[in-house]
């Protein structure tokens, strides 16, 4: 063998092993891009599925605050509406009568608040 068939086998071989660490290298890099894409894909999906529970938990907040003013409305209607009842109250008993008017009203309120805050729990936690 002659020195120029000796380098023509060397370079031969040192292509072949650097086109196989090249391609070993492509193909390592061709795993983390697919790796990569599918944590992508996870994270889109986990920020869609957060989107749409945020936009349900506001759509819950409006309907709370609907409610709430609903109830403030009701509430400051019947203590009106007491207030007149009182000033034209003339026996205790009367008087009595009204003070109960007074606690049904305030009841209504607590309640109509302590529902509308569970609705709003429960529409968040779904």
């Amino acid at each position: 063998m002659n020195p120029l068939s000796i380098l023509k086998l060397g370079a031969a071989t040192l292509l072949v092993v650097g086109a196989y660490f090249f391609g070993l290298s492509q193909g390592h890099n061709s795993e983390q891009l697919k790796l990569a894409q599918s944590q992508v894909a996870q994270l889109t999906d986990t920020i869609k599925r957060y989107e749409a529970k945020q936009k349900e938990q506001v759509i819950a907040m409006a309907e709370l605050r609907v409610s709430e003013s609903n109830a403030r409305t009701e509430s400051d209607r019947m203590r009106e509406r007491i207030v007149s009842l009182e000033k034209r109250a003339k026996t205790g008993a009367a008087r009595d009568t009204i003070q109960c008017l007074r606690l049904e009203s305030e009841a209504r309120r607590l309640l109509l608040e302590a529902r509308s805050a569970i609705e709003y729990c429960r529409k968040a936690l779904q």
